[in-house]
């Protein structure tokens, strides 16, 4: 499916809030609302929503600190990054994590309540896997999910 100007436009605005109504889609948009409605169930359907989610106050959840882990394995086997993988989904704190290509095997985004959660989580948890090899941590000072979908948009 070749996406137009207007479902840009619909995935730009829904990327940004996607409590927006479609009635509200449609009037930014300058389209009738079952155009709009019409557009919102083809792009569902063509599987451009992987989800709707709600991006919540860590901080009024009593998450204070946000740290990156970048994560080296000793090994690169199947078995071991799949154990690795199911164990981390099961850590509280962890937020998101991504396999990666490069120096670095995972890069893992985790929430914690203060400096003391935070090295309760490196020693008490991360440790414990005897395949890592290298945990390195950055912490976050600022996020904020910028994805400007611009550049699909044509240059006329």
């Amino acid at each position: 499916m070749k996406l137009d100007q207007k479902d840009i436009q619909i995935l730009n605005l829904l990327q940004n809030n996607a409590r927006l109504s479609n009635k509200e889609v449609a009037a930014e948009l300058d389209i009738a609302p079952s155009t709009c409605h019409e557009r919102l169930k083809r792009l569902t359907r063509e599987g451009f929503f992987k989800a709707f989610n709600a991006d919540l106050n860590l901080k009024k959840l009593g998450i204070n600190v946000q740290v990156i882990v970048a994560i080296r394995l000793k090994k690169h086997e199947r078995e071991i990054i799949n154990s690795f993988i199911k164990r981390i989904r099961t850590l509280k704190g962890v937020i998101k994590f991504y396999h990666m290509a490069g120096d670095t095997d995972f890069m893992i985004h985790i929430g914690v309540k203060d400096s003391d959660d935070l090295r309760s989580f490196i020693l008490d948890k991360l440790a414990n896997f005897s395949y890592i090899d290298h945990i390195e941590t950055a912490m976050i000072f600022y996020d904020e999910c910028v994805c400007n979908l611009s550049i699909f948009e044509s240059e006329n």
